[in-house]
């Protein structure tokens, strides 16, 4: 049997710049499982890298003959919702040109909406719902027989009958550590970029869940939503097994930029300090990236010029609201930490040569204007070199999705528009078009002022957070409105 991992012909999230493509981590670390268990022949077509049209596509994979295709990304920095939208469109023209082809799908707001999706797109034939590595593994095995039985197969969607089955659910694999290395070697690994500006450049994932698990974030689409707990479970690879990653990208690949898209990347002091102490042995030339909670980053603070040594040159964290207050509220520390707390914080990095990236949220059913205005005032106090306002998006399985179905708050259905940067519902004071303005408005305010402009340009070492500011100050008037 030979399983082909499919990215189709499509763009990427905006906000990262009109060309913003990287090696699809699902299909890196599930090739690499198939692969080593010898389930099937794998092959990968990333027409998104390669600039490949429809037509194309549809040549290249009958060229390549596969029994089985896969759709399906984990981050929403491919586009929000929109490469679910991209894998039901793929899914029709791959059926109807190849009518044998087995389609699988799997990954982000899949999980969450397997029976709608199957309902909807008869061209698919499987999902498989939380976490894939075995499902697919034993999905795959099921396909060889004669008389395949997917209802033996834990945690897949499929149809049995003309109806919509789905088999229990499945535990979430205990270690991460026993995983393959990602497998690179199947991907066009010189065509990625980054910010539409970053030359060498490519996106990693050493870690699942997040402690936090805050109710709008996307990642709640990745899971079995009969499994809501499995979100809260963070597991992580260890330090070493990540500078083995990094290595083998910078060697290997040529990768110098490098971004970890971990949801909470450093939630684990050991694997920081096995991280730097592996980083501190080689001779890499590249640079990193990561994602990771304020908490954290307060409770390494003494690891912070050790990171810069390695290679850290900026690390994103959630603000998300504008007071101690709501911080209190959010439970998003094992500690509660202040305002005055992430101002500090940021001086600290600033003061080590590492850029900040801060996000935060508007658009929560109690949102009106002095909100928001003050939110925007606590984020430009705290100072981050980067505010990435997030406009509050029901990606499918968060709470703020099943919130808004059962309030009828959602107004807008096209999620080619379900990106943080639309207004999909109104708030219980502001329309989405008071919404729209009073967000765009702050986020042209924050990237115009003239000191932030040339810290960015001649603050820092690293030519890279220039890079992504300038793509982000591009992008400040994309907020619908």
């Amino acid at each position: 049997m030979k399983l082909l991992f499919l990215t189709p012909p499509m763009g990427n999230w905006v906000r990262w710049g009109s060309k913003h493509i990287a090696c699809n981590p699902l299909h890196a670390q599930l090739a690499a499982f198939v692969r080593e268990k010898k389930a099937a022949e794998v092959a990968v077509l990333d027409c998104r890298a390669l600039e490949l049209s429809e037509q194309e596509m549809v040549e290249r994979v009958k060229e390549e003959s596969p029994d089985a295709v896969f759709l399906g990304t984990r981050l929403i920095t491919d586009g929000g919702a929109k490469p679910i939208v991209r894998t039901l469109e793929t899914a029709v023209t791959l059926k109807e040109a190849i009518p044998s082809l087995i389609t699988i799908t799997g990954g982000l707001g899949i999980s969450a909406m397997s029976k709608e999706l199957l309902t909807l797109s008869p061209q698919l034939d499987f999902i498989i719902v939380g976490e894939a590595e075995p499902t697919l593994l034993e999905l795959l095995e099921e396909l060889k027989r004669e008389q395949p039985r997917p209802a033996e197969v834990r945690g897949l969607a499929f149809r049995k009958d003309s109806k919509i089955a789905l088999s229990p659910p499945r535990p979430l694999l205990p270690d991460l550590n026993q995983l393959p290395m990602p497998a690179y070697d199947l991907f066009p690994m010189d065509k990625y970029v980054g910010f539409s500006k970053i030359e060498n450049y490519n996106e990693a994932v050493t870690s699942r869940g997040c402690e936090g698990a805050c109710s709008f974030c996307y990642e709640w689409g990745l899971i079995d939503p009969r499994r809501r707990q499995d979100f809260f479970v963070h597991r992580t690879r260890s330090g070493k097994l990540a500078a083995d990653e990094m290595e083998l990208l910078n060697k290997t690949y040529g990768v110098k930029a490098l971004n970890f898209l971990d949801d909470d990347f450093n939630s684990e002091r050991k694997k920081m300090l096995d991280l730097l102490d592996e980083l501190e042995k080689r001779n890499l030339d590249m640079e990193w990236f990561f994602m990771g909670r304020a908490y954290n980053l307060m409770r390494d603070r003494d690891l912070i010029p050790r990171m810069r040594k390695a290679g850290c040159y900026q690390v994103l964290f959630g603000i998300e609201v504008g007071t101690n207050e709501e911080l209190a509220h959010l439970h998003k520390s094992k500690e509660p930490y202040t305002v005055q707390d992430l101002k500090e914080l940021v001086r600290l990095l600033r003061q080590n040569d590492i850029a900040t990236v801060g996000t935060y949220m508007n658009g929560f059913w109690e949102d009106d204007a002095e909100k928001i205005k003050n939110r925007f005032r606590t984020v430009d106090e705290i100072d981050p070199d980067v505010a990435v306002m997030m406009l509050l998006t029901p990606m499918p399985g968060t709470q703020s999705w099943r919130q808004g179905l059962k309030q009828n708050r959602i107004e807008s259905l096209d999620l080619d528009n379900w990106d943080a940067l639309h207004t999909i519902m109104p708030t219980r004071h502001l329309s989405r078009k008071e919404l729209g303005e009073l967000c765009a408005q702050a986020n042209r305010e924050f990237f115009s002022q003239p000191e932030r402009i040339e810290r960015i340009r001649n603050g820092y070492t690293s030519p890279y957070p220039r890079a992504k500011f300038e793509t982000y100050q591009a992008a400040a008037d994309l907020i619908d409105r």
